[in-house]
């Protein structure tokens, strides 16, 4: 394992070296997230690695309009408990950046779950002990070392067409945790790939409210601001099953209150309504544009691209209101230029049916703005 000198001596150097860095070509609009492919693959085996996701989706994606896909990529699928390379993963994940090329898609590779952290740890109690990534200078330094691997192996791929995010929803009770670790890891991404685009957004799952306490290197063209936004929350997470929500099976409105008062019934747990009330605010598009505003404001800041790393309303909510979601979202989006990737592919948020590789092309169009 490495020390942390060689991470603050790379921060120096690239720290000296910012003044003449030059902006690179990558540029992002409109995408998709590749969810449940080479992360979260569930109970799937894992050779359905080679048929879930293939050259094909590639090309219906990029005829479709998109430009670009952020990959997700987990520790568990890369590495074994003893770290040594899962080589087959490493071939899916080349494979797919060179489609991405092939077909004029660029390309994030997300690091969305490590061993010593997980996003949804605890679940909807919020319960984060397990994640030790803040507490245990061992882990951080293997963090690192993840990052050097994955520069190793992907390096050689154009800093024009693929991008690297360093942590999917960093979540901890302090930002400096979080910010410590990206000037550890930039530091040392930066002195092994100087033009590279890292995309880096906030602590508590890289919702807009934490944007204002995000580390942010200075005079670093080839940096993307990130973050995530769900709201309305009742909405987009209607009956969501890892979710308090779960237990509220009722309807649901938009634009306006999610939920209606008397529709709110009498047996639901204390925490099912403590989350059902909370997040019970009315919302539309100006609304929309307001909390944009917040991340617009911030990236101006900095003087740098503003990326939604993950939107999207679950298959589970009636239709209408989902087309009408989006639709508002779209349009609050490009309203105030904001590059976006859509949650997801084929998971509980999709825009393809998995078994028949059928596209919803009335969504489709929405989201390609037709």
């Amino acid at each position: 394992m490495k020390t942390l000198l060689p991470l603050f001596c790379g921060l120096f150097l690239c720290t000296l070296l910012q003044g003449k860095m030059d902006k690179n070509q990558f540029e992002l609009s409109r995408g998709v997230n590749i969810s449940h492919w080479l992360s979260q693959r569930g109970d799937r085996p894992r050779e359905q690695m080679q048929t879930y996701f293939t050259e094909f989706d590639v090309i219906m994606l990029s005829q479709a309009g998109f430009d670009h896909l952020r990959i997700p990529i987990d520790e568990v699928e890369f590495w074994d408990d003893n770290g040594k390379p899962r080589e087959d993963a490493w071939a899916f994940l080349e494979k797919g950046l060179d489609w991405t090329r092939r077909h004029g898609l660029r390309a994030i590779v997300d690091l969305h779950i490590v061993r010593s952290h997980y996003f949804n740890v605890g679940n909807e109690e919020g319960d984060t002990s397990a994640n030790t990534l803040f507490e245990d200078r061992a882990e951080q330094e293997k963090f690192v070392d993840l990052w050097r691997e994955i520069s190793d192996r992907l390096g050689h791929h154009s800093v024009d067409w693929v991008a690297y995010e360093f942590l999917n929803e960093a979540v901890g009770d302090d930002p400096e945790d979080w910010n410590n670790l990206v000037r550890m890891v930039y530091g040392a991404m930066r002195e092994k790939e100087p033009r590279r685009t890292f995309v880096i957004g906030s602590y508590q799952w890289q919702v807009l409210d934490t944007l204002k306490h995000l580390w942010v290197p200075e005079n670093d063209p080839n940096l993307i601001i990130s973050f995530h936004n769900y709201e309305p929350f009742l909405i987009t997470h209607h009956k969501a099953e890892w979710t308090p929500l779960r237990e509220y099976q009722g309807p649901v409105n938009y634009p306006g209150v999610p939920v209606k008062a008397e529709d709110i019934p009498d047996n639901l747990s204390d925490r099912a309504r403590q989350s059902l009330i909370g997040a019970n605010k009315p919302f539309d598009f100006n609304y929309a544009l307001e909390r944009l505003q917040i991340a617009k404001d911030f990236s101006e800041k900095h003087n740098l691209p503003l990326y939604c790393g993950e939107w999207g309303c679950i298959i589970y909510a009636p239709r209408e209101i989902r087309l009408a979601y989006y639709r508002d979202w779209i349009n609050a989006f490009e309203a105030m230029d904001i590059a976006q990737t859509i949650w997801d592919y084929k998971g509980h948020f999709r825009i393809v049916n998995d078994d028949t590789k059928e596209i919803d092309h009335e969504l489709i169009d929405i989201l390609i703005g037709k």
